[in-house]
């Protein structure tokens, strides 16, 4: 199938907008684009100008996770396909891939590695290596959450924080530090109190709190109105790490 230029546009744009500037490659109806940050290709097609449009999907775990309607058939090598009725459906679409692409394990683990692998093992290359660390897992955070603390809305990058479900210095091995399932984008409030001990999630994303959590911290957190978190599978070992660890009971 040979698209028109209108068409071929189209979908060039919602590649292109969206972090995947390298293509497009045509094969079997599909047009193909890479990303120079984000791992793993995509395709895009369409039925016609005013759609449906469809994308596929070769990262696993992307395909895993990605929330819309599901297409068959996907592209060879691929992992899953998907079906967007408006162009702008499509954009979204493309956008959760990249943001989904560049957070999830193992790539975040793959740039830390990269950033650090000249930085040797003394005291003060540890402490760099170690913020080296922080600033990734919070980027793939960012990444994940989309820009925002689930909990509270708010969206401003000064006051969110990387939050670690089991600390970073209990963690075994880099791959649970970085882990985009270890962590939570939290507002700056929120963040405390889970640090602390003082806040906690089960595992359908219902907040616990303390004992010891005060009367004007619970109504600063608003928390009779808190959502419950969007959690996966992935997330619950962190998270009973959480509770029987970090979590003060009484």
């Amino acid at each position: 199938m040979t698209y028109p230029f209108a068409l071929l546009s189209e979908l060039r744009d919602a590649a292109n907008e969206h972090g995947y500037r390298i293509g497009p490659e045509e094969a079997a109806g599909w047009i193909f684009f890479r990303s120079a940050s984000a791992p793993a290709e995509i395709g895009l097609a369409a039925a016609s100008y005013s759609g449906p449009f469809f994308l596929s999907v070769m990262h696993q775990g992307v395909a895993r996770i990605l929330d819309y309607p599901r297409a068959s058939p996907f592209a060879k090598g691929h992992a899953a396909a998907f079906v967007f009725v408006t162009r702008d459906d499509l954009h979204a679409g493309v956008q959760a891939v990249y943001r989904l692409s560049v957070s999830l394990p193992n790539f975040p683990l793959e740039k830390y590695e990269k950033a650090v692998e000249a930085i040797g093992d003394t005291e003060g290359e540890r402490a760099q290596k170690f913020r080296i660390g922080q600033d990734v897992f919070r980027e793939a955070l960012m990444e994940y959450w989309n820009g925002s603390c689930p909990l509270s809305g708010i969206s401003s990058p000064d006051l969110l924080r990387a939050s670690h479900m089991m600390p970073w210095a209990r963690c075994e091995t880099d791959g649970q530090r970085l882990d985009v399932h270890n962590g939570l984008l939290l507002s700056a409030l929120w963040d405390a109190a889970f640090d602390a001990g003082l806040v906690t999630f089960d595992d359908d994303g219902m907040a616990l709190t303390s004992a010891l959590l005060e009367g004007a911290a619970r109504e600063a957190l608003i928390l009779d109105r808190a959502p419950r978190l969007a959690l996966r599978d992935e997330h619950r070992p962190y998270l009973a790490y959480h509770r029987n660890h970090v979590w003060i009971h009484g």
